[in-house]
């Protein structure tokens, strides 16, 4: 790793505008609280295999909608929030400026493994309206290929990859003005995630802030 990076950050190869933090995933334990209190299963990975259709239905769209609403409604109070918070403090705050604002609820996923997308290619500011909002997605699961976020190389190439991650990792990008999306989950892996958006707001950009930021050309303007 270049002596450039910051520490526990790496760029994501291929992708301008994407970086991976590494994290402690014990000191930071959202998959055992997810896999325990809100789905009561033994791996988030299998969680397909433990959702029971009328008739032998498939698994679809609708099925990725009703488990992530019980990820959703997580109290505010619940450890889920404690841990959150935890993470925003100790791991982000420092490398964009002490001062930030954040999601107080992050958007929870869940794509089941043999179930069609789940999400359009999409810039985030086209629906929010706030280019300055930098995106965090976090896995609870390892995510490849089909199960996984897909991101355009670059701004406005329509080019797009998927992003590989492993548990303990969150990747930082700007999702705001990069189009991302899914594609149809056919791997035998189900995913599980959430992500939130956050705005640096203190007085000067720091180096990860304009690591994610600055490289904006006149495409995404």
């Amino acid at each position: 790793m270049s002596g450039d990076w910051p520490q526990n950050w790496s760029p994501v190869a291929g992708i301008v505008s994407a970086w991976l933090l590494d994290y402690d995933s014990d000191a930071y334990p959202f998959v055992s609280f997810v896999q325990r209190h809100v789905f009561g299963v033994d791996s988030l990975e299998g969680l397909h295999q433990s959702q029971h259709c009328p008739a032998h239905r498939a698994l679809r769209y609708a099925d990725n909608l009703r488990l992530r609403a019980l990820m959703q409604r997580l109290p505010l109070n619940s450890e889920f929030y404690a841990i959150y918070n935890r993470f925003v403090r100790e791991l982000v705050v420092r490398h964009f400026g002490g001062r930030l604002s954040y999601s107080s609820r992050p958007k929870m996923r869940v794509h089941l493994a043999g179930t069609e997308s789940v999400s359009r290619w999409h810039c985030d500011a086209e629906i929010t309206g706030r280019p300055e909002q930098i995106n965090i997605w976090l896995p609870l699961t390892r995510c490849f290929a089909g199960n996984t976020l897909w991101v355009e190389s670059s701004y406005g190439s329509a080019s797009y990859q998927p992003i590989a991650l492993r548990v303990g990792q969150a990747l930082f990008f700007d999702g705001a003005l990069l189009s991302h999306g899914t594609v149809p989950n056919h791997t035998s892996c189900s995913r599980v995630s959430f992500d939130l958006r956050f705005t640096p707001t203190g007085p000067r950009p720091t180096a990860m802030t304009t690591r994610i930021l600055g490289q904006r050309g006149p495409a995404a303007s």
